[in-house]
């Protein structure tokens, strides 16, 4: 659950909006479809005194005030009957509670239709096997898919290297519609025409001229200390994840099949500047920019993967806190080097993700430790290698595309597990974006901190024991960790990425507290739930507070079923105040606060050798009182609040950054 750090109030000031709680309570499919079929199980005996079919029918109809009519027995005490009218959600609910009630039935269901799993036909999902469902660590996308496909108004921008956007998996149609376009109008941010390798700056075209090194890059002061490298692709690869064109028979298949992708370059040969990336970030929000053009198209998601090794300046938590702001949820990759994660993912309120193998334990390379808040597939081999052959392939590499240029661009292809396998956290976090795009799909009334909390809450639970390793992971300090181990959830977040459960969750309502009341003692404080919200096409019918866990004076609360009431506390206190939700398709939400009152001291008159509280005349008290009211954290927690260092600007500012893969 997510709570709030402990506070302390001053008697008599505005009591601040309480934040949310979360209880995930497992996955749940959208509501199904309107049906006028039911399926009743009789209990034994019923039928020796309801032997008639019509019987059966006339004692459903008594007790639902429904025309209902047998339409056939499908074993000996089992009947289908047939609606007046199709029912859903409450509605449907309420008819089948009323025929549970009675005595003669064992159950009553709803008869709801079902249709085939939603597998994309693009000939390299076989190799996707992180998006499928078999292995322990995979995101079971191919479940999330029977729920949404996505929808072509989430907006999710990738800052990278820029785009192939001649790729057919990610290539705009020729039909001069808009609005079957995959890409969006994007920017290239990258500034130093060095790095930029496209004999302009900054400009509207985000498309990738490819971003390697060679030996006379490196004979040159400025690229000496940079690796000899063939081109990356690495933005095409990235995009391919979250939203490769699918289900059309080509190619490879996106986590989310419809949305849109926002490309914007801040990276090129050896990196890019932070003032590029920072740039960049803001402006995909849809904050001005100077010099660049307004974002039409601003994203919901952001997905950074990139990073340096050092702590958050104060120059990207800035950015950061502008883009949260405005509702934008940032996902960054936490790095490549088995130590703690490093910027942007370390800054406060960006979702970090961390690798893991295929079964659930740490890969290899990947930071770990605070700032890694979830953990996805950052792709593994198993068998030693390279080299790899069609014998003896890279068993877990991930599936991108990418052009086939070693340097400029030829064309348009995809890795493999022989030639060319394809892993690290830096598409590991691109799991997490395209999952995040699937809940923004489901309900876009999301916040970025609601985003993170369903998606910890809905994590995998990590695997406590391996086959391969018997390390536990622990937070590199002084050492690197950088070889597989036992993920705990210190070190690599709440858990593994499970798209399906975070597109479920995101289905569920959301229960909201807030309080505008002054905090005296023993008197009533307001609180309500009025801002509560529920998924799209489904609202919030009921709210119920109540206290749990209470030590010392019992809570009393005005009206418990009320939208907005009163919860008083005459003495000290421990409880925990609850706000459980309902949605007109009957699924639940319990918010949850851990809350400590106290009674405060008698005021206190210094003794008289103290200068506190004496006045120039001598003689004067200093009347005083602290009113404690805690929100103390419980179970699990929403997104870390993680340390800022505020280094100097010329050393943050300018520091070239490289992007977080291995191959």
């Amino acid at each position: 659950m997510k709570m709030l750090a402990a506070v302390v109030l001053s008697a008599f000031v505005a009591l601040p909006a309480l934040g949310q709680a979360r209880e995930y309570q497992g996955a749940r499919l959208q509501a199904p479809d309107a049906t006028d079929q039911i399926i009743v199980r009789w209990r034994s005996g019923a039928k020796a005194t309801l032997s008639a079919p019509t019987q059966r029918a006339s004692k459903l109809t008594g007790r639902s005030g429904l025309a209902i009519q047998h339409k056939r027995s499908s074993s000996s005490n089992t009947d289908v009957y047939k609606l007046d009218h199709a029912l859903n959600g409450g509605e449907l609910q309420a008819v089948l509670a009323k025929l549970q009630a009675d005595p003669d039935v064992e159950f009553a269901v709803a008869d709801k239709r079902r249709q085939i799993q939603q597998i994309p036909s693009d000939p390299l999902i076989a190799n996707q096997w992180y998006f499928l469902s078999a292995e322990p660590a995979a995101t079971h996308t191919d479940e999330a898919w029977d729920i949404t496909t996505g929808v072509a108004n989430t907006v999710v921008a990738v800052l990278d290297t820029g785009i192939r956007p001649d790729h057919p998996d990610l290539a705009n149609d020729t039909d001069n519609d808009p609005s079957n376009d995959k890409l969006l109008p994007g920017y290239d941010f990258v500034t130093d025409p060095r790095m930029a390798n496209d004999s302009d700056g900054p400009d509207p075209d985000a498309t990738d001229p490819g971003d390697w090194v060679d030996a006379a890059d490196r004979g040159t002061s400025f690229f000496a200390n940079c690796t000899a490298t063939s081109s990356s692709w690495h933005g095409t690869r990235v995009s391919s994840l979250i939203g490769a064109k699918s289900n059309e028979g080509f190619g490879m298949a996106g986590a989310d099949w419809a949305t849109k992708i926002l490309p914007v370059r801040v990276l090129g040969k050896c990196g890019g500047f932070d003032s590029d990336i920072i740039d960049g970030m803001r402006w995909a929000a849809g904050l001005q920019v100077e010099g660049a053009p307004t974002n039409q198209n601003p994203a919901d998601i952001i997905n950074l993967s990139l990073g340096g090794d050092d702590d958050c300046s104060a120059a990207y938590q800035s950015a950061v806190d502008e883009i949260i702001g405005r509702g934008t949820l940032i996902v960054a990759s936490v790095g490549n080097d088995g130590i703690p994660p490093g910027t942007p993912a370390n800054c406060e309120n960006v979702l970090g993700v961390g690798g893991i193998r295929h079964v659930g334990t740490k890969i290899g390379f990947s930071n770990l430790g605070p700032g890694t808040d979830i953990s996805a597939p950052g792709g593994n081999c198993v068998n030693d290698g390279p080299p790899f052959t069609d014998a003896s392939p890279c068993v877990y590499a991930v599936q991108v595309a990418i052009d086939t240029g070693t340097t400029v661009p030829v064309a348009p292809g995809h890795t493999d597990r022989v030639t060319r396998p394809n892993f690290g956290t830096s598409f590991s976090a691109p799991m997490v974006a395209g999952a995040a795009a699937l809940m923004h799909s489901v309900n876009p009334q999301l916040t970025p901190a609601q985003f993170t909390t369903l998606l910890q809450e809905s994590a995998s639970p990590f695997p406590t024991s391996s086959a391969t390793t018997n390390a536990i992971c622990r937070v590199p300090t002084t050492f690197v960790q950088g070889a597989e181990c036992i993920c705990t959830t210190v070190t690599c977040g709440a858990g593994m990425l499970n798209t399906a459960a975070a597109v479920s969750a995101a289905l569920k309502p959301f229960g909201v507290v807030q309080s505008t009341a002054t905090i005296e003692p023993n008197v009533a404080v307001n609180i309500s739930g009025g801002t509560s919200f529920a998924a799209p096409a489904r609202a919030v019918t009921s709210y119920q507070w109540s206290v749990l866990n209470v030590t010392g004076a019992t809570p009393t609360i005005a009206d418990v079923a009320a939208t907005s009431t009163t919860v008083q506390v005459n003495g000290n206190s421990r409880f925990t105040l609850r706000l459980r939700v309902t949605d007109d398709a009957g699924v639940t939400d319990d918010t949850d606060f851990a809350m400590v009152t106290s009674t405060p001291p008698e005021p206190q008159t210094p003794p008289a050798s103290s200068p506190i509280g004496q006045s120039s005349g001598g003689g004067g008290s200093f009347d005083w009182w602290l009113l404690f009211l805690g929100l103390l954290p419980l179970a699990l927690p929403g997104p870390r609040r993680r340390k800022v260092v505020n280094g100097s600007a010329g050393r943050s500012h300018r520091r070239r950054r490289r992007e977080h893969f291995a191959e």
